[in-house]
């Protein structure tokens, strides 16, 4: 992918193939925020199908946003990648009324890209760090027809 910014191709083509190819990505409602090579930002709005009992936003909403902001990172400098692992921190509840998260490449190789993301809870104009987590990421290698 090339380019910087929400109106570059890369962009374009992470959105593309990220939510628009997506059902899930789609139904949760997921925005691109911020893109560049090797940092990526999204979001979506903590609606109340997205919360526990206790009101705050589920931990598989949080996973899934490290999750993918780490995948999309990463494919903003590998292109076309699956998440091979990751590991979280939950550090507190995450209430609000959006939720964003960042991924930022840490190293990226021919086979895997390490990415670092951190999940963040927005309410009353003030953001709090709800979550953190590292992932490894692999490049989807294609193989030509007739190998």
């Amino acid at each position: 992918m090339t380019g910087q910014g929400l109106n570059s191709a890369g962009a374009r083509e992470l959105v593309q193939r990220g939510i628009e190819g997506s059902a899930y990505t789609t139904a949760m409602g997921t925005r691109l925020r911020a893109f560049g090579s090797g940092a990526v930002e999204i979001e979506l709005d903590l609606r109340p199908d997205l919360t526990q009992h206790h009101g705050q936003a589920h931990g598989a909403v949080i996973g899934y946003l490290a999750d993918t902001v780490s995948a999309w990172a990463a494919a903003s400098v590998a292109g076309d990648v699956v998440t091979a692992e990751y590991k979280i921190n939950f550090l507190t509840a995450a209430h609000g009324e959006m939720l964003w998260a960042r991924g930022e490449v840490v190293r990226a190789g021919r086979r895997q890209v390490v990415v670092r993301s951190d999940v963040y809870a927005h309410t009353g104009g003030h953001d709090t760090l709800v979550a953190t987590a590292l992932a490894t990421v692999a490049p989807v290698r294609t193989v030509p027809e007739g190998s």
